[in-house]
């Protein structure tokens, strides 16, 4: 069974969602705080409060200076003409087919599917001249009625005399001065270069291990506060070994931390993790967290990202290798643009640009353009808040409300994105279906030349007869000759589709580069066409405003700034200028989203927000020590989380003090360590190691890599078939299928990661779908059953030993003697039970019907093996149904293996196992 996750919000909900809840999501469900809720209304309030009058306004750049009276023409000649013989077929209210819009001139002049339709001053060179007239190979059109010879000039006359259109206005305030943005830039504090400063002086000089423990026990002083006492070393090093690797401890390593009574011995095993691959796993996942990964598109149509796992694998390299955190920003940012010294670093670094291309896409976009803006919005804001902690993307329709961000800053950085191919293989298409959103131009391939060519000859033909097939299936789509029946009675629009599927399907064999041995990824390259942007007036993609060069944002004015090679993209010097040791944002964001992983919290609560709605430090002269130091050391996340779990405040137990609760129930002061749960995958991971089957080994690419680039039904075989593998599977959680909306249950019921947008921090809850999936879940009691199988078959112990190895083995202490007899109990009771049970169940399971594929993806698979095929359905008129669910038989082979299985499943579910103290 798969749990599923709502689609991304669209960009206006998403722009609104950040405003009223600047630190990322509104609260999922119920029990939300109510100073939360206040504070989001007053947001509410002041957001309507500060929407001030229009300060200036500008006419459309891209419509020249316009003779009154061809406006006028055109307004009682041709609009009319558009509106009662065009916008039905062709408007952004009705419909666009073919991509095409002609009631705006944008649309117009950047055309459909066929290419621009009106060329200003050349009407035949204008391609809505030649469809109106039924003259080429464009459609004709109107295609029921043609327009009349007086129609037909008065369109001709429009397109020769210029093509006139009333001026777009609107109230722009680009380049105006706004005394609010520069009060804010000159004293907010995320925005001030690092101040570095000495550690300050404390009263109990013996108990700061470093710098850190003398600003956090300076704060502490100054409120009459002193910490907890440090914690065991049990807690301890289960503590660290999850924070740092997220696996458990085992019982030989927790034996050699508590034997070793050296000054140095937790410095070793911190060492020793830090040079695991489990580390490089670990913190990978969290920066796949921030880099919104996911390996489909998600939205309204839902494609797989074959080749996203090379982008997972160079995450998790760079990581272990502890590539320098500038160098690993600059190669996501603009890796195809950076110097190579060997084959392998140039795939490399193509393969991070990936980084920029696995968001969500909404491929069923009608407009090109549309689509092409939304893949901007969503690279702009998950740059800015990945890498710099500011939602600039609120700065898409206006100036932003709240931080120094004006539109012209938005569309500064739109201009290098705009000027960038966005290689995710896929193309927009509305209403679509089977390979049309396939686009394997838009792939990068990391050996140019590899793939097994087919012939000329075969590929000619082959499109030949695709353009055949399509053609005859756009005559039948809304023809009656459509509904006609074919001699097997099917109706004549559904053969052509299956068909055209078939034969697009043979074509892309030929020519797809990966499903002929090339080494393909998803990725950004410059684009033909470089240039600056213009603003989109209210965000609307086709309603330009003036031109804005492509730049970078004027809340940081840096030393020697890069200039922008005008032959390139930008994204280049947008790069060097992100990772420039002058940018205060880069460090102070690294340091404190490796804080918050480590202590729970950030020393700035709101990890994606460093804006003026965002939290502000509370050691402030802290965070700027730690970046500066950060810097200083080569940008190194290594020594970054050496140096902090080294610290004493690191080290500290869980436990309260009243005192201290009094004056600070938040721990903001960190005078105590603060529990927290394991994540989905720590829990998971876990059951597995505790279970003795989790496969440490990295596979090679992933579950996704075979699918077919189509759509994938929520209920279909194909999200059976992903929970399935998920299900079966022994390897780390990071390397399970992860396509949107069909995450697997063991993850998406612990709170995953939003992988619509840019999670910093994931959401903690406590809800009875935990409880139950601890319960019931195969996953879960195919774990106990394996180690309870580890436990009996340990001939070297006894039952209360086998207790203790049980408790060590999943919360990491042996079992007190309380426990110990109440487990022996437990289990005498239990077997006479479980061997009734087992008699009385019959020897094998009764076979469970077969399952039908859903018609949505039958449509999708190749029937030629079949004698007879199955009729073709539209994908669209599909109404989905809740599939069979096969429940998995998992039986014991005696009675006491089964007693045990049940107390394995009883610890797998308490507290102590998924919290850590």
């Amino acid at each position: 069974m798969l749990a599923f996750r709502p689609n991304r919000r669209p960009a206006p909900v998403r722009i609104l969602t950040r405003l009223i809840f600047p630190c990322g999501n509104p609260p999922r469900r119920a029990g939300i705080d109510r100073s939360h809720c206040r504070a989001a209304f007053m947001r509410i309030v002041l957001l309507c409060a500060f929407v001030s009058p229009a300060r200036a306004a500008v006419s459309d750049q891209t419509v020249p200076r316009q003779d009154p009276a061809a406006v006028e023409f055109f307004e009682k000649r041709v609009r009319p003409l558009l509106v009662s013989r065009c916008y039905n077929c062709h408007s952004a209210n009705t419909n666009a087919k073919g991509g095409l819009r002609v009631d705006d001139r944008n649309g117009l002049l950047q055309g459909g599917g066929s290419g621009p339709a009106v060329v200003p001053g050349k009407p035949e060179e204008s391609l809505l001249l030649q469809a109106v007239r039924h003259q080429g190979d464009v459609p004709k059109m109107p295609p029921k009625k043609q327009l009349t010879a007086d129609e037909v000039d008065v369109l001709a006359r429009w397109v020769k005399e210029g093509a006139a259109w009333p001026a777009v206005t609107a109230n722009v305030t680009a380049g105006k001065p706004n005394p609010k943005y520069d009060a804010l830039r000159k004293n907010h504090w995320a925005w001030q270069p690092l101040q570095e400063s000495s550690p300050p002086a404390v009263r109990d000089g013996s108990w700061p291990a470093g710098t850190i423990d003398q600003y956090l026990l300076a704060a502490l002083e100054a409120k009459g506060l002193r910490p907890v006492r440090d914690a065991d070393k049990v807690v301890l090093i289960r503590r660290v070994t999850f924070d740092l690797t997220g696996l458990p401890p085992t019982p030989a390593e927790i034996d050699a931390f508590v034997s070793d009574g050296s000054p140095t011995a937790f410095e070793k095993v911190v060492d020793r993790l830090l040079g695991s691959p489990a580390f490089g796993e670990r913190w990978g996942r969290h920066w796949l967290d921030v880099a919104r990964y996911g390996e489909s598109t998600g939205s309204s149509r839902n494609l797989p990202f074959p080749h996203a796992w090379r982008y997972r694998d160079y995450v998790i390299e760079a990581l272990t290798r502890d590539k320098p955190y500038d160098q690993f920003i600059r190669e996501q940012v603009a890796g195809d643009l950076l110097p190579a010294g060997s084959p392998a670093e140039r795939q490399e670094h193509l393969v991070a640009t990936g980084f920029l291309a696995l968001g969500v896409k909404d491929v069923n976009q009608r407009f090109k353009v549309r689509f092409i803006m939304d893949n901007v919005d969503e690279q702009i804001d998950t740059v800015s808040r990945a890498v710099l902690a500011t939602t600039v993307s609120c700065a898409r329709c206006h100036d932003h409300k709240f931080d120094p961000v004006p539109q012209a800053d938005y569309y500064a950085l739109a201009g290098i994105f705009r000027s960038t191919d966005l290689c995710a293989g896929l193309r927009n298409k509305m209403g679509g279906g089977g390979l049309d959103y396939y686009d394997t131009d838009l792939l990068i391939s990391l050996e140019p030349g590899s793939e097994r060519a087919a012939s000329r000859e075969k590929v000619d033909a082959a499109k030949k007869a695709v353009a055949v097939a399509r053609a005859e299936f756009q005559r039948l789509q809304n023809n009656p000759e459509g509904d006609e029946k074919t001699a097997d009675g099917r109706p004549k629009r559904a053969v052509a589709r299956q068909n055209f599927n078939r034969l697009q399907r043979e074509l892309l064999d030929l020519t797809d580069p990966a499903a002929n041995g090339a080494k393909v990824a998803l990725g950004v390259r410059d684009a033909k066409d470089i240039g600056d942007t213009e603003i989109r007036i209210r965000g609307e993609a086709e309603k330009l405003g003036p031109v804005v060069p492509r730049g970078f944002l004027s809340l940081l004015q840096l030393p020697d700034q890069p200039k922008i090679n005008p032959k390139q993209s930008g994204r280049l010097e947008l790069a060097q200028w992100l990772t420039s040791a002058q940018n205060p944002l880069t460090s102070r964001v690294l340091v404190n989203r490796v804080w918050q992983h480590l202590f729970g919290e950030g020393l700035v609560k709101t990890v994606d927000n460093f804006g003026v709605t965002g939290d502000v430090p509370s050691h402030p002269g802290l965070l700027d020590h730690l970046a500066a130091g950060f810097v200083a050391d080569g940008w190194s996340v290594k020594r970054l989380v050496r140096r902090v779990v080294l610290s004493r405040a690191y080290r500290l137990d869980s436990g309260t003090l009243e005192a201290n609760f009094r004056v600070d129930p938040q721990n903001r002061l960190v005078w105590r360590h603060a529990p927290r749960r394991l994540d989905a995958e720590e829990i998971r991971d876990a059951v597995l190691a505790a279970a003795g089957t989790l496969d440490r080994v990295r596979p090679q690419g992933s579950p996704a890599q075979t699918l077919k680039v189509i759509e994938l039904a929520n209920n279909g075989p194909v999200a059976r078939t992903l929970g399935d593998q998920a299900r079966a599977s022994t390897q780390r959680s990071l390397y399970l299928p992860l396509l949107r909306t069909l995450v697997p249950t063991s993850l998406e019921v612990f709170d995953f990661a939003e992988q619509g947008m840019v999670t910093g921090r994931r959401d903690t809850t406590t809800v009875a779908t935990q409880a139950l999936y601890l319960l019931n879940d195969p996953f879960v009691r195919r774990r106990s059953l394996e180690l309870a199988e580890r436990l009996v078959q340990a001939a070297d112990l006894d039952d209360a030993a086998r207790v203790q190895h049980a408790y060590r083995l999943t919360v990491g202490r042996g079992a007190s003697t309380i426990e110990v007899e109440r487990v022996l109990a437990f289990l005498a009771g239990y077997e006479p039970v479980a061997r009734e049970v087992l008699a009385a169940a019959p020897s094998e399971p009764a076979p469970k019907p077969e399952v039908v594929a859903s018609a949505a993806e039958a449509t999708g698979a190749d029937n030629a093996a079949s004698k007879k095929p199955a009729p073709p359905v539209n994908p669209d008129e599909v109404i989905q149904g809740d599939a069979p669910i096969k429940e998995e038989v998992i039986r014991p082979r005696d009675a006491r293996t089964a007693a045990w299985a049940g107390f394995c499943q009883v610890l797998f579910g308490t507290a102590e196992f998924r919290y850590l103290p």
